[in-house]
């Protein structure tokens, strides 16, 4: 079985998936670890004004239009993730985000890896605005050769989880909703539902499949998505890594 044992370390928490050691040359074998951290400096009720204000702005783009899968459709802020960087915006709490997810990405590199994490860009940041009755389905970020982390923050939001799913399982989707909504499940080799906290960061290799529960609040849930990427170093083969979410 997995070696369900959460731990934490310098703020952050680790929710580790690691298989068994391998018993034949074909045996399955996975071992990657999300990550979790409270950006306390961060106003998310100011930072939530802010972004509802630039949604309408958001909204006005139309073209390269793709919901990467996510299922919230053409007429949402996420389907427009190509053509805009909400790091790119002039706002105090923006700044503080943008330096929380390079430091959470460094202190985790250095943990995970046990060695110096390379210097990073977020080449795509971007916002979902959901309404009573929606939900995220079942999507990763990429595959290839140079994915590497993906993230989370929460902004408001009342009563859901994202749900990360071993990349190996394949239930249904609608069975991993029924294991979280209905049985409990919270963390099982199978999946790690977060509750989705203000201020909550979350980073994780793109590869993992992650989904939402559904949002029932009358208010909107927001979350902030983005993309980290190496810059160009001998490590990573002398070229700057790349994200394939919008490929």
């Amino acid at each position: 079985m997995n070696d369900l044992t959460i731990f934490k370390n310098e703020g952050i928490t680790y929710i580790p998936f690691r298989s068994p050691q391998p018993l034949t040359p074909f045996t399955a074998f996975w071992q990657y670890c999300i990550g979790e951290r409270i950006l306390s400096k961060i106003n998310c009720d100011r930072l939530k004004e802010f972004l509802l204000s630039k949604q309408d702005e958001v909204l006005e783009i139309k073209d390269k239009l793709t919901d990467g899968g996510t299922g919230l459709g053409d007429q949402s802020t996420t389907a427009r993730f190509r053509s805009y960087n909400v790091l790119d915006w002039d706002q105090e709490d923006i700044k503080l985000l943008k330096e929380g997810i390079i430091k959470t990405h460094d202190i985790y590199y250095k943990f995970i890896l046990n060695e110096e994490p390379p210097r990073v860009s977020i080449p795509a940041c971007w916002m979902n605005i959901m309404k009573k009755g929606q939900k995220i389905r079942k999507h990763n970020h990429g595959y290839h050769d140079r994915t590497y982390l993906s993230g989370n923050f929460t902004v408001a939001c009342d009563d859901s989880k994202t749900v990360y799913v071993n990349p190996l399982v394949h239930f249904t989707e609608q069975e991993l909703r029924e294991r979280v909504e209905k049985w409990g499940q919270v963390y099982v080799p199978e999946l790690y539902a977060s509750e989705n906290k203000q201020g909550n960061l979350s980073i994780f290799p793109c590869y993992v499949p992650h989904f939402t529960t559904k949002h029932n609040s009358d208010t909107e849930r927001i979350t902030i998505a983005f993309e980290i990427t190496p810059l160009p170093n001998k490590k990573f083969g002398g070229k700057e890594g790349y994200w394939t979410y919008a490929d």
